[in-house]
């Protein structure tokens, strides 16, 4: 392994070592060819491409469809000194174009570009111009139709292997099946390529599935039972809020997360969780992209996700340290039918997808023809009472529609207040003496962001300016809005809200180009994955740890010995042993006398009374004992 690798590694990240392929999978990309990466939840993927996007000359592009997953690693980058933007929906043309054009300068490392904006003319344009290192496809199973959250758009990216033939890629995944693995290096244009495959062995992790009824009780249970920090994953809010004020009044610390939280409530949430003062959260699947706590004791799923893939990396946040952690499936008697009818809820008709469309159209007043990568705020709630529209089938609606590419449904989208300065520092300042009363505030910012501000959008913090400054926040805000208005500078307050951001032109509803096949393909595909959870469900004999390696095309490795399928066929064996001991004994007995069933139990003391009368039980069966006329137990004859 190169010394240089290990440089990177400990100067930004302070580690004196790389785990298991990193380094092998580092120096594949970083010699120019295409990679294949294939690790577990918790694996150490960014390290992966980040080591060698900066060891590479020129820019790493990232494309990859979560937004806060992608301004989590900006924050994370930038804090380490390592230029990195991000790019995705909610942008404004100017604040687009100036990014594109600092990466063209080569002021920027790391650039996370979400999948919709792969195919806009303004980056296609501007790619042409860049000096690019290396490209990454992150969650690179949403390039294949078999993938469990398959993204039409990824399928551009072929395109832009194109526009930069010599760059190598790497394309990462925790949960990709054969099937989809086969489907991203063919989109993906692989040719010279190298297949890195982590274990999906979780030896520390122990899996469990209970089916019952009472699984509020069941969960009081186990979170008493096992210590330490969890996670409940459930499938609605109101569950998340309802089963976290339960466990609040069981004297179990926990508070509720999902998407349709603020922004600033969710880091709150979240930062309490991390930092331990709240021991356990319960969640949408919204929670857990990108947070890496490494001591969850606990995950539980109430009620099954709806594919192995979603399961295998929600449970797969526990026991990251190594320590054993234990992953509990709770399902209820109506598990299997509560599944199918998923799929179905899922998979809105063709017309209904339609209908959403045009109530969308309608809803902003879009012209046909119009509205081609334009962003609008979107409050679900009041749109499906404006329509008179059923609430789950609109949600699901959204997604086929964003999986036809047509539209982009963002449930929360962040927005960090920026600024910049629209002129040169030279014209600025004679601004500023023209205008004293701006002075102290715009002189105080260029201490606090440098001169950064003159030549691109700045992430700026309201309050500290107003602390830092000595002036009122309300005031602050109010002058950087003025100033905004009379052109001086370019200043996007903070936004946080859900959007809905039209990809395609408005069509008329009745012309809007859905792939039919796809649709019935993808339902079809949703079935199979149901099926597959619900044989995870109901198998009582096979290894669960196998069960999923398997599933995932990974074939080594024992039984895991901690699941409840393997602890069961423990307690079986070991009370095989104890009848045949019992069975010993009673005939042993028996030889001497003829006894009572309470004397015979007198007699041989038995520790285990339920593997006592299954002993005795098995003699009566097999012929060996029988009942005398004085109702004793005697030997046959």
């Amino acid at each position: 392994m190169r010394e240089g690798f290990l440089q990177i590694l400990k100067k930004f990240w302070g580690y004196d070592a790389f785990r298991p392929l990193q380094g092998d999978i580092i120096e594949n990309a970083y010699q120019g060819k295409d990679t294949l990466t294939l690790l577990p939840t918790g694996g150490g993927k960014s390290i992966c491409f980040q080591v060698p996007g900066i060891a590479r000359k020129g820019v790493c592009i990232v494309i990859t469809p979560l937004i806060a997953l992608m301004k989590d690693q900006v924050e994370q980058l930038t804090r380490r000194g390592i230029p990195a933007k991000a790019l995705y929906s909610g942008l404004n043309n100017r604040e687009i174009d100036i990014l594109l054009e600092n990466v063209v300068q080569g002021a920027v490392k790391f650039l996370y570009v979400s999948p919709e904006r792969l195919k806009t003319p303004m980056f296609l344009e501007r790619l042409k111009r860049m000096s690019v290192g290396l490209l990454v496809v992150d969650e690179a199973h949403c390039i294949s139709q078999w993938g469990f959250d398959f993204r039409p758009q990824y399928l551009k990216i072929k395109e832009v292997r194109e526009i930069i033939p010599d760059v190598p890629c790497m394309a990462l995944t925790a949960t990709a099946t054969v099937k989809a693995q086969e489907d991203i290096i063919e989109y993906l244009d692989f040719k010279k390529y190298t297949v890195f495959k982590g274990s999906f062995d979780r030896p520390n992790l122990s899996f469990s599935v209970f089916k019952l009824d009472n699984q509020l009780q069941k969960l009081l249970e186990i979170l008493n039972k096992v210590p330490g920090s969890g996670i409940v994953y459930v499938r609605t809010r109101k569950q998340a809020m309802e089963i976290a004020d339960m466990l609040n009044n069981q004297y179990i610390k926990a508070d509720f997360y999902h998407a349709g939280l603020p922004t600033e409530t969710r880091e709150l949430k979240q930062s309490a969780w991390l930092k331990g003062s709240v021991r356990i959260i319960v969640s949408t699947n919204a929670f857990g992209m990108g947070i890496d706590k490494p001591d969850v004791r606990v995950v539980v799923n109430m009620g099954a996700p709806e594919s192995l893939e979603a399961y295998y990396q929600e449970a797969g946040r526990g026991g990251r340290d190594g320590e054993k952690a234990y992953a509990v499936l709770l399902g209820g008697s109506n598990q299997k039918r509560k599944l199918l009818e998923w799929v179905e809820q899922r998979h809105p008709s063709i017309d209904f997808l339609r209908r959403v469309y045009q109530c969308l159209g309608n809803h902003y007043r879009l012209a046909v023809g119009s509205g081609e990568m334009t962003s609008f705020n979107f409050y679900i709630k009041p749109f499906i009472k404006k329509y008179d529209l059923p609430p789950t089938e609109t949600y699901y609606a959204l997604k086929r529609l964003e999986e036809q590419e047509v539209l982009l449904f963002n449930e929360s989208v962040f927005h960090d207040p920026t600024v910049m300065i629209k002129s040169t520092a030279e014209d600025f300042y004679a601004y500023l003496i023209r205008h004293p009363h701006f002075e102290l505030m715009m002189k105080g910012m260029l201490r606090m962001y440098g001169g950064d501000l003159f030549n691109s959008f700045v992430k700026i913090e309201e309050k500290d300016i107003a602390f830092k400054n000595g002036i009122p926040l309300d005031r602050v805000t109010s002058m950087l809005h003025e100033l905004h208005k009379l052109d001086v500078i370019n200043y996007q307050p903070k936004k946080d809200r859900p959007q809905v951001t039209f990809i395609l032109p408005r069509y008329l509803h009745n012309q809007l180009p859905l792939n039919k096949k796809l649709i019935s393909q993808r339902k079809n595909q949703d079935y199979s994955k149901a099926k597959s959870m619900i044989n995870f469900i109901e198998n009582t004999d096979k290894c669960r740890s196998i069960s999923l390696r398997e599933y995932f095309g990974d074939y080594e490795g024992e039984n895991c010995g901690i699941c409840d399928n393997c602890i069961q066929k423990k307690k079986v064996k070991q009370w095989n042993k104890e009848v045949k001991s019992y069975e010993e004994d009673i005939l042993e007995v028996l030889k001497s006398d003829s006894f009572s069933l309470h004397e015979l139990e007198s007699e041989l003391l038995p520790v285990d009374i339920e593997g006592f009368t299954k002993s005795l039980n098995e003699l009566f069966e097999r012929k060996k004992v029988k009942w005398s006329e004085d109702k004793k137990i005697v030997l046959s004859t």
